[in-house]
């Protein structure tokens, strides 16, 4: 049988691909790695999946083609629907019109308009945390800031935090949901899964039962509240459900990943740190953070923005042609699938000088020319770009700003959090200290639990 390629010359083929395997393996091992190597072959580069080719590219005026060229050329295909024992219909993985539809009914939920109205929240959530740690206490930074993403979205969009545990629940269940849909999509023995009453059977379907009855219970509080009126605007209940799903798993994963990096860093580099550290003192003193402190916090909003460059959450995107299309100089058939990594186009060195230092005042510009468009891409672009990008950076750099008033984290001795590339780029498992650092509150230390 053979598989769809260019059809006027084929893009360079990655070297190493093995017999019925492809290049499968090697993307499996390391990911991050093998997509950040692909450069050196081109801008569009063709890897095997098994015997069937895939395309990557790696120039942003591709990526943009891609993603916000003329409409129906491209659509999510496949992968996203493997998706939808999670999401169901939501809007998170709906394609085409089913997705137009959804998506109009959803965006103005996360618009800047809307914007303000949640910045007091948001701020309210952060301080709240930061307040509850303790001097020399240890915290599981990956379920700290999961909890709190989750908690952030419920609160804004829904209008109340999930009751006590719900979001140590979501926590806890996405590892296990999350590993099962990979093996279902594609796992060695993914037809066999479902049919095999095994323990992995029994851990997944738990996992799954265990995040809808979450989303059931936010649906069922308070049915009257302004998103859940407005995301009923042709929808059934099951519609209803996968939105909700999509806005409260797919809100805050990212987001939470995002925050756990953005500590880890500012632990790796202490110049940096105490640059933030001066600004939020500065900027807000022993008061708590405040929204209106967001124009301010300049250096809190690079650092946000620079570890969202070094680790963009969503690190690799699938798209698939809906018919004959051209990219690149090739014409392709329907039914080729394309990739694009935000993390291999961050870490461009055409782009961007020392590309993998990390750099808050790169954001300076100072004259300098920005990076092209499309060579940042922390929350994609087009139809399908995340609508919450301003959402994500405002929560980011007020949940910053509240713990660096207070806190230095740092890892326990001999932690090395690593990027694990699964369904978001977050750190591998780490635990962090937390330390009360020297302030403008009475007697030079911040007030609060501990003092």
């Amino acid at each position: 049988m053979t598989t769809p390629g260019p059809a006027d010359g084929r893009p360079a083929l990655v070297p190493g691909g093995l017999p019925l395997l492809g290049h499968a393996l090697r993307l499996a091992r390391a990911p991050l790695a093998f997509l950040d190597a692909q450069r050196a072959h081109g801008d569009v580069v063709e890897f095997r999946i098994g015997r069937r080719p895939a395309y990557l590219l790696n120039h942003p005026e591709l990526v943009l083609a891609l993603l916000t060229g003329p409409g129906g050329r491209f659509d999510r295909g496949g992968i996203f629907a493997k998706a939808r024992p999670l999401f169901g219909t939501g809007v998170a993985v709906a394609d085409g019109t089913h997705h137009r539809n959804r998506r109009r009914v959803v965006q103005p939920l996360l618009s800047t308009a809307r914007l303000p109205g949640y910045l007091d929240t948001m701020a309210g959530l952060a301080e709240a945390l930061s307040g509850s740690l303790q001097h020399g206490a240890r915290l599981d930074l990956n379920t700290v800031t999961a909890e709190l993403a989750l908690n952030v979205v419920a609160a804004t969009l829904f209008g109340r935090p999930l009751p006590e545990g719900f979001a140590h629940t979501v926590h806890r269940a996405l590892p296990t949901v999350v590993t099962g849909l990979g093996l279902r999509a594609y796992g060695p023995a993914a037809a066999l899964l479902d049919r095999w009453p095994g323990p992995e059977r029994r851990r997944y379907r738990s996992a799954l039962a265990d995040i809808h009855a979450v989303v059931d219970s936010l649906v069922d509080a308070e049915p009257d509240t302004p998103t859940l009126t407005r995301l009923s605007t042709g929808a059934d209940r099951a519609q209803l459900h996968d939105d909700v799903t999509s806005l409260l798993i797919g809100g805050s994963h990212t987001s939470a990943a995002a925050a756990a990096w953005t500590f880890i860093l500012l632990a790796r580099h202490p110049a940096v740190r105490r640059q933030v550290h001066e600004e939020v003192d500065r900027t807000v003193g022993d008061r708590p953070v405040r929204a209106t402190d967001l124009p301010a916090l300049d250096l809190t909003g690079r650092v946000v923005r620079e570890t969202l460059r070094l680790y963009p959450p969503i690190w690799l995107f699938p798209r698939h042609t809906t018919g004959e299309t051209e990219i690149g100089g090739h014409r392709f058939p329907q039914g080729v699938q394309f990739f694009y990594s935000p993390y291999a186009l961050h870490r461009d060195p055409r782009w961007y000088r020392a590309p993998d230092t990390f750099d808050p005042d790169r954001w300076i510009l100072d004259g300098r020319p920005a990076p092209p468009n499309g060579a940042y891409l922390p929350f994609a672009a087009g139809v399908h770009g995340c609508p919450g990008g301003d959402f994500a950076l405002a929560e980011l750099t007020l949940l910053t700003a509240a713990v660096a008033r207070r806190w230095h984290l740092d890892p326990v001795p001999g932690s090395r959090p690593r990027p694990v590339a699964a369904a978001t780029l977050g750190p591998s498992p780490v635990t962090m200290t937390a330390t009360r650092r020297p302030g403008p509150g009475p007697g030079g230390v911040f007030p609060g639990p501990g003092s």
